[in-house]
């Protein structure tokens, strides 16, 4: 067990708290708890904070706790959409396009041109990626996509406007996993974590926690991100 986890462990049986009861207050799951108590996991010095501050231990972030600890990443500009270069004629990007897929038809089987979508469903791009005995990350090469993150909503979990997350189908929650929803018409990459009741609580990390709680009925999931690609 690591200094952290006993830490944690000793404040929860303390308040009498369950490990699923402290993991609905701070919006982890349940195994995620058991986890970090254990010493399996190692988490960010956010997840650290969150958690001792529920349990009401002060001083909650301190050299003593192996935590680990990330630098500041400065936020990006809000990504503009990807427009076809103006100087080229009708002519020019016809003959463009041939030849990109003479040359794709020769490596049929070995990459594929994925779409990327932006949040309103529109198509603005693609990238050229390796298709692995038939799969791309387990998935069909005509089902994945790549999403275009939009904002810096998930900058808590590593991922930042303009970022590309590549995602397969999926049709169910899985619990804290980054995955593709609909929800009320609008298209979104959130962490999900199920709750009693058929509920699923969709999580963002801005500069702090929000979760919003919606039911299986009205969350559509649409896909589970698989990959990070980030250009430089």
């Amino acid at each position: 067990m690591s200094r952290l986890g006993d830490t944690i462990r000793t404040a929860r049986l303390g308040k009498k708290m369950t490990e699923k009861a402290l993991g609905k207050k701070c919006g982890l799951a349940e195994s995620f708890i058991k986890d970090v108590e254990s010493g399996r996991k190692i988490v960010s010095d956010d997840q650290a904070q969150r958690i001792l501050k529920v349990l009401g231990v002060e001083n909650p972030v301190s050299t003593e706790l192996d935590v680990a600890a990330e630098p500041e990443v400065k936020l990006r500009p809000r990504p503009r959409a990807y427009i076809l270069p103006a100087e080229e004629t009708p002519a020019q990007q016809k003959a463009a396009a041939e030849a990109s897929d003479a040359w794709l038809d020769a490596l049929g089987g070995v990459v594929k041109r994925v779409p990327v979508m932006a949040e309103d469903g529109l198509v603005i791009d693609h990238v050229l990626t390796p298709i692995v005995q038939g799969k791309i990350e387990g998935g069909a090469p005509d089902k994945v996509l790549y999403y275009r993150v939009p904002d810096d909503m998930l900058r808590g979990f590593r991922v930042y406007a303009g970022d590309l997350l590549l995602t397969v189908p999926a049709a169910k929650a899985e619990d804290d996993r980054l995955m593709l929803v609909e929800y009320k018409g609008r298209r979104m990459v959130r962490k999900l974590l199920k709750l009693d009741g058929g509920r699923i609580q969709m999580q963002a990390f801005d500069h702090e926690f929000t979760a919003i709680i919606g039911t299986i009925m009205d969350v559509k999931v649409l896909g589970r991100c698989v990959r990070l690609l980030r250009t430089l």
